[in-house]
């Protein structure tokens, strides 16, 4: 019924086969016969031949309401369809940390890739001294890091505040003598309950307790160092380390005390060869910042950012 409508909406609009024939580059015979076979189907005149220039007939009105509709129906479909299609081809991709992009972050988005099944998030861990020139070079659309970006361009905000504790392993003496300050594995995960907190530990105890520390590129080194330099003390750094599991793990198998952010036990097996101390030093608490670049346009990338915006813990 529609198939020639682009051609009858022609002939409306000029008002004669032969202009019409000439505005679509046909010839006007052809053009006739594909107007005749339109009105043959529908088994109602489109146009009265016998005015000039030609009119339309009732039928002919309605038929050109009708394809207006239908060609503005298509229209919106094209539209519709490319950007499904572009969607489908977009990758968003999110710098963090190996902790974040191995533990927080899928979880954390699974409803937005739930709601969203054409795009691919990717994750990709970044030491946080990197991810401003990356999201700056296109590389990442947001970043997750405890550095706050000083570039213009840049929209920074915090996120979530996380607490830096000490993890000591469970077979130094040293927890027997504080052990009014120690939490065991399920103790501190239920140390926010009520009764469950304990005071935070006199840190300068382990003067003489090996440390396993974060290399000078993450944020946490430099806080561990003047966490202890508050207490009175250096510490004695056996090991520096990339990334702040392995330092848990090393900590569970005996090889030093290390400092880790509180939410690594809501994600690890629970175990009984580690003991958390909470510390009494302001550089213990720390924001988690979201950082992107704005973009003028509502798109996915729009979305993503509201999402994780909802899913954080300051507003």
């Amino acid at each position: 019924m529609f198939r020639y409508k682009e051609y009858i909406c022609a002939v409306a609009k000029e008002r004669s086969f032969s202009r019409a024939a000439a505005v679509l580059h046909t010839s006007q015979p052809w053009l006739s016969t594909k107007v005749k076979e339109v009105e043959r189907e529908l088994g109602v005149a489109l146009f009265d031949r016998s005015t000039s220039p030609l009119t339309l007939t009732e039928a002919g009105r309605f038929y050109v309401e009708q394809a207006e509709k239908v060609a503005a129906l298509e229209e919106e479909s094209r539209q519709r369809f490319g950007q499904i299609r572009h969607a489908a081809a977009e990758t968003l991709t999110i710098g963090s940390s190996m902790f974040f992009c191995t533990h927080l972050l899928p979880p954390l988005l699974k409803d937005f890739q739930d709601r969203h099944p054409e795009i691919t998030l990717t994750f990709t861990e970044a030491e946080p001294g990197t991810l401003s020139e990356k999201l700056l070079h296109g590389e990442l659309d947001v970043a997750l890091a405890v550095e706050t970006p000083e570039h213009p361009t840049i929209a920074t905000q915090p996120w979530t505040r996380e607490e830096i504790v000490l993890a000591v392993p469970a077979r130094y003496s040293i927890n027997e003598e504080l052990a009014a300050y120690a939490y065991d594995f399920d103790a501190f995960l239920k140390r926010n309950e009520p009764g469950g907190k304990k005071p935070p530990v006199p840190l300068r105890r382990f003067l003489n307790v090996p440390f396993l520390l974060l290399n000078e590129k993450n944020d946490i080194h430099g806080r561990c160092l003047n966490i202890c330099r508050n207490a009175g003390f250096a510490p004695h750094v056996k090991l520096l380390l990339t990334q702040m599991m392995t330092a848990y793990y090393l900590a569970c198998e005996g090889q030093g005390v290390t400092m880790i952010r509180d939410s690594i036990p809501e994600y690890v097996t629970p175990t009984d060869s580690i003991v958390f101390y909470q510390l009494d030093d302001p550089l213990a608490f720390r924001n988690i910042c979201l950082s992107f670049l704005p973009r003028e346009k509502p798109d996915i990338h729009g979305e993503l950012i509201e999402y994780l915006r909802e899913k954080g813990e300051i507003s």
